[in-house]
This record gives structure tokens, sequence and C-alpha cells, in this order.
């Protein structure tokens, strides 16, 4: 699967005074993005930190808000992957409203994989890597056809 779409209604604790979405509030829906795209390849960032005892943390995060979600409307958060190396990976983030499908904002967040015991630049797991190259085949392959 290139891509993963999940959905989060906007709560009247996620709005500001004039009843939008807080910005910020837009980065926990990336959050949600990728852990649910990851999730949906069969992997577990509970797995990696507590098996593995390695970290993903943001390095890096960027949002363009284009338009504003409100109270009650639903978000469609697609999330697919736009780069990664042998110890980064960067997901790309479009946020919809569900119903009239407006595009509200975009960005892209990329996480270093580091060791638990010594917070230095680590290889991701090879079966990270591997879901990794999947992607990218399938991507390459819908490409082609």
């Amino acid at each position: 699967m290139v891509c993963q779409d999940s959905t989060y209604r906007i709560l009247y604790r996620d709005v500001d005074q004039m009843g939008v979405l807080y910005y910020s509030r837009y980065l926990d829906l990336f959050e949600m993005g990728r852990t649910e795209w990851a999730r949906s390849q069969g992997f577990s960032y509970r797995d990696m930190e507590e098996v593995l005892g390695l970290m993903l943390p943001v390095t890096e995060a960027h949002c363009r808000y284009r338009d504003s979600l409100r109270f009650d409307e639903v978000a469609v958060v697609r999330t697919t992957i736009a780069a990664w190396s042998r110890t980064t990976i960067r997901y790309a983030f479009e946020v919809f409203e569900q119903e009239s499908q407006r595009l509200c904002a975009t960005g892209e967040v990329e996480l270093a994989c580091l060791t638990r015991e010594n917070p230095r630049p680590h290889a991701l797991p090879e079966a990270f890597l591997a879901i990794m190259r999947r992607v990218a085949a399938d991507k390459e392959g819908r490409k082609r056809a």
C-alpha cells in the first residue's frame, strides 16, 4: 500500500477561539497518520521501542495551511512515504475535510532512528527497510501501469 488514509473528527478541545483547528494540532494529525501507516504495513512503533530498543524522534516538521478545519468536521489524513535513508524516514501528508474534500494542509515530517542507550543515528530495522523497498516497488509498478 503506497498511501494510508486515516480519519479524525475535530473535537471542541482541538479548536481555537475562532472555531478552527488550532495550528499545532495538524502535527498531531501527522503523528496519527504515520502511526496508522506503519500499522497498516504490519509494523508497530511500540514493538520497535520495546523489543528492539529503537526510537524515531522527529528531526524536522513542516506544515502548509491551506484551508480551515472546524469543530465536528472529519479530517482525512493521507500519509505516504516521501523518502528514506538507512537512518531516517520522511513522511508526506495531505489533510482533507472528508465531506467537501477540501485540501486543508500539506506537510512532511522526518524522523531519525536512534537507540535508547545511545542517542546516535542507528540503522532502521531491516523489517522496516523491507517495507520501504516494497512500497517503492509498488509505487514504481503503478507508474508503469
